[in-house]
């Protein structure tokens, strides 16, 4: 019963951690479309 449970437990700490590495990703993925379009923003001609 105990072999189980721990089984489940380091299941549950795999799932938690590629969640976090994959919101992580998400996050800079959306932080450096935002850099280049500020980039863009500021490099254009318009006044």
């Amino acid at each position: 019963m105990r072999h189980g449970q721990t089984l489940v437990e380091y299941i549950l700490v795999l799932v938690t951690l590629l969640g976090a590495a994959a919101a992580a990703g998400l996050l800079a993925k959306a932080i450096h479309a935002q850099t280049q379009r500020t980039d863009a923003l500021l490099g254009s001609e318009y006044p």
